[in-house]
């Protein structure tokens, strides 16, 4: 959602409408599920995709014709062939898409949008929602648990639960759509050698926010890494002195020499995170397992650690190993 809201921004301040475009219910085999999102303007798709192809295109004609109507509109696409309505596609299952006309204009969008940006900056969970019943409406409304709702707050809304990914609630008798705008959790990086320089681009593309961290200030710079959401500058030995590692993060350990893998691993060891990784060759993890066993760590405490990192994909390279370590990223927080 980040790149549709950066996109929305640009909108703003060129005072230039847009729709916002959203799979709200797929069935079998589609382009893109619940959730895929796409933003238009006069001149067709400029953020995010609701997975390409005729659905797509078809979208974006429809978008289009929202810009000049303003009011909101519900479309079902069937992707079967030989029939009446389908769209030529072979794949097979229905597609719902929901059209919300966005006034760049209006105090509310132009609100919205600042109030994600805040959230995200401190990576803070936030949700995105919209009444989707009989009576469609362009109205979306914010929520996060530090700032409570804006744009509007109803008994009903107060009923929803908010949790991560997409979901169509049910409340008396009205339906919503609520999306989770930010994947919650840190990925915290450390060592700020070749292979953390490939990852956090590559991580950042994929709405990763991403904290690296080293003992050597001249590599944690914007030089360096110009994409990290932060920089942390400390002793790899008392890692807890500068972070507090939650349930939702992600940890991977690069650092430059096995002592210091080490010591990063018996810390995070300690910690709730949700995934930790350590990059090595099999004698170098042989040798961590060997260490963490006799420093008295059973080996269901050992197993927590994905050793070696990655997926299988005969990484070698700093720009191949990313590859690799995102791919199962994507992986774990599907899981989540």
């Amino acid at each position: 959602m980040k790149e549709i809201f950066d996109r929305l921004s640009q909108a703003v301040k060129q005072n230039n409408d847009t729709v916002l475009v959203s799979v709200i219910a797929s069935s079998g085999s589609t382009p893109r599920g619940e959730g895929a999102r796409m933003l238009v303007d006069k001149s067709g798709r400029v953020a995010g995709t609701i997975g390409g192809g005729a659905v797509e295109f078809r979208s974006e004609q429809l978008a289009k014709e929202v810009l000049e109507t303003k009011e909101p509109r519900l479309e079902k696409f069937i992707l079967a062939p030989n029939d009446i309505v389908d769209l030529g596609m072979i794949c097979g299952g229905n597609v719902e898409v929901l059209f919300q006309y966005l006034d760049c204009q209006k105090k509310s969008v132009i609100d919205i949008r600042k109030k994600f940006q805040e959230h995200y900056q401190e990576n803070q969970p936030c949700w995105l929602i919209s009444e989707i019943g009989e009576q469609l409406s362009n109205r979306l409304t914010f929520y996060s648990r530090e700032t409570g709702f804006y744009n509007e707050e109803t008994k009903e809304l107060q009923k929803l639960t908010f949790k991560q990914g997409m979901a169509i609630m049910s409340i008396s008798d009205k339906r919503f759509l609520v999306e989770s705008l930010i994947n919650t959790g840190k990925v915290y990086i450390f060592g700020g050698g070749h292979v953390a320089q490939a990852l956090v681009p590559v991580l950042k593309t994929l709405d990763f926010y991403c904290v690296v961290l080293d003992d050597r200030p001249e590599l944690l710079t914007k030089e360096y890494f110009p994409d990290a959401d932060q920089c942390v500058v400390l002793d790899l030995k008392n890692i807890m002195d500068k972070i507090d590692i939650t349930e939702d993060d992600y940890v991977v350990v690069m650092t430059r020499g096995h002592q210091f893998d080490f010591d990063v691993s018996k810390q995070v060891l300690a910690t709730k995170a949700y995934y930790i990784g350590v990059m090595g060759s099999k004698h170098k993890i042989a040798v961590q397992i060997k260490r963490l066993k006799e420093s008295g760590y059973k080996i269901e405490e050992i197993d927590r650690i994905n050793m070696p990192i990655g997926l299988k994909i005969k990484a070698e390279t700093p720009a191949e190993l990313a590859i690799s370590v995102a791919g199962e990223l994507i992986i774990k927080r599907a899981e989540k």
